[in-house]
């Protein structure tokens, strides 16, 4: 049996917000490990930008040899918590199921947002203006929108929450 047959792919619990700590010091160690990202349009202080996030927050894969040799040292490096395990088992992950999320991180495979932009027609899909149509306009925060309706012939300005509005499609 090869070297590479012996290996498998696990998912490691790392603490908040240190993925990337733990990816370096896995490296230092000679551990393959993969932490998939995914490119946010968020809304912070009120301004839109563009965001570089962990597809699964506090979560990495790492790839070992399934006979748990340099298994020890995994628990105890800087940033990782601990393997996810079920049963007291670690966790083993398809091979299959990594390499969709390398597609995915290689811009292969896209993910659309639906997250509507200025000028766009929207439909408002709850309260009572439910099921009219308007124009978004601009984000009001992080949790609402301005929408344009058109009520009377007359162009009206309405903040609603962000869920209370979808894109129409072309």
């Amino acid at each position: 049996m090869s070297i590479e047959q012996g290996m498998q792919w696990y998912l490691v619990h790392c603490k908040a917000k240190q993925e990337l700590r733990a990816q370096e010091h896995l490296a230092n160690q000679g551990v393959e490990s993969y932490l998939p990202t995914i490119e946010l349009e968020k809304i912070i202080r009120g301004k839109r930008k563009q965001l570089t996030e962990a597809l699964f927050p506090n979560y990495i894969f790492i790839r070992l040899n399934t006979n748990g040799q340099g298994w020890s040292t995994i628990r105890s490096t800087r940033g990782v918590r601990d393997f996810v395990k079920f049963a007291g088992v670690p966790a083993k992950v398809p091979a299959q199921l990594l390499q969709t999320l390398q597609l995915m991180d290689k811009g292969a495979v896209k993910v659309k947002s639906n997250a509507p932009k200025s000028g766009e027609k929207v439909q408002i899909i709850e309260g009572p203006f439910k099921d009219l149509e308007g124009v978004y306009k601009n984000s009001s925060g992080e949790m609402r929108s301005i929408v344009l309706l058109n009520v009377l012939g007359k162009i009206t300005e309405l903040e609603l929450a962000n869920s209370a509005v979808i894109k129409l499609e072309k």
